[in-house]
């Protein structure tokens, strides 16, 4: 068993001198040996909530799912699924993640687990069929407009039972976008430099694959785009907690969440059946929001005196 661990701590070694180290998915390949190290490193709480999701919502049992991961980065989810017996296809658009992803599989023998090179952006059902759980963890907040809109549009159409979307949204209303005759509401947020070039663009791993920036929705105008793309209910998972990511970004006016978005039918009333031709309406964002003016909505500001509890029970706890 050891003669087998050095081994894959010299395959490790490999790809990390051609790839560089693992940047977020700390994957457990037998013994003391991990893709980064044998302790907490935080995505495992991302991982736990996102498989209790599946655990509580699939009807089957894992070795009856087809499971689609967008944007894998270095595959935890997939392996975590595919450990399970789920049929995988995971989708990175990176070599680099796609080569570490690729040694967790070896390494794991997992032979129902597909990795793919690919854009998300051409995600179709021609292309890569249906699947029972459509993964996006950390890829919308990286697409521009229109791409995002039609991704999701995409999303929906492969997905034949629910989505979990794991993704920072705006605090603000700053910016309107329109879409197919719907209006959303979000932020800009940067991703690559201007003058930066194709190397460049590959090597930032943590940002889009080549825009220089990106659309990010207001939780509101994410509600109403997953509706009318064709989901028929749309959450909001807080259990199992994520306290590392879950906290307003200042800075840059983000939030972080994690959303649960059904695929079924919508459904008909029997005993009142008037509502049944009434079309489902959009929750108000932007401009509606505030009463039809024409002034965005902006963060609420921290107000001064709670501000000031904080510190006072800040003192009390340190004693």
């Amino acid at each position: 068993m050891e003669i087998e661990l050095e081994a894959i701590r010299r395959e490790k070694a490999d790809i990390v001198a051609r790839y560089g180290e693992w940047t977020a998915h700390n994957i457990h390949l037998g013994g003391d040996v991990y893709t980064m190290q044998s302790a907490i490193t935080g995505d495992e709480y991302r991982l736990r909530r996102v498989m209790q999701i599946i655990d509580d919502v699939a009807a089957r049992a894992p070795q009856n799912l087809r499971v689609l991961d967008l944007a894998c980065l270095e595959g935890m989810y997939s392996v975590e699924l595919a450990r399970r017996g789920a049929t995988v296809v995971a989708i990175e658009g990176r070599e680099a993640n796609i080569a570490k992803a690729a040694f967790a599989k070896r390494v794991l023998r997992l032979d129902t687990l597909t990795l793919i090179q690919d854009d998300v952006r051409n995600l179709s059902r021609e292309k890569y069929g249906e699947f029972d759980i459509v993964l996006c963890l950390g890829i919308l907040y990286h697409l521009d407009s229109p791409d995002v809109f039609t991704f999701l549009e995409r999303v929906a159409q492969v997905c034949s039972g629910f989505a979990i979307l794991a993704t920072h949204t705006s605090l603000a209303a700053v910016e309107c976008q329109t879409h197919d005759g719907h209006e959303y509401w979000g932020s800009w947020s940067q991703e690559h430099a201007p003058d930066s070039s194709a190397e460049e663009r590959e090597r930032a791993l943590w940002a889009s694959l080549d825009n220089q920036r990106s659309f990010v929705f207001t939780k509101a105008s994410l509600y109403n785009i997953l509706a009318h793309v064709g989901f028929t209910s749309a959450f909001q998972c807080a259990i199992p907690p994520e306290t590392i990511y879950e906290y307003p970004v200042p800075t840059r006016g983000l939030d972080w969440s994690t959303f649960l978005a059904i695929s079924g039918d919508r459904t008909t009333l029997l005993s009142a059946p008037l509502i049944n031709n009434i079309a489902w309406e959009n929750i108000p964002d932007g401009t509606t929001a505030r009463s039809g003016t024409s002034e965005p909505m902006r963060p609420a500001r921290p107000m001064p005196f709670l501000n000031a509890a904080r510190r006072r029970i800040r003192r009390l706890l340190h004693r």
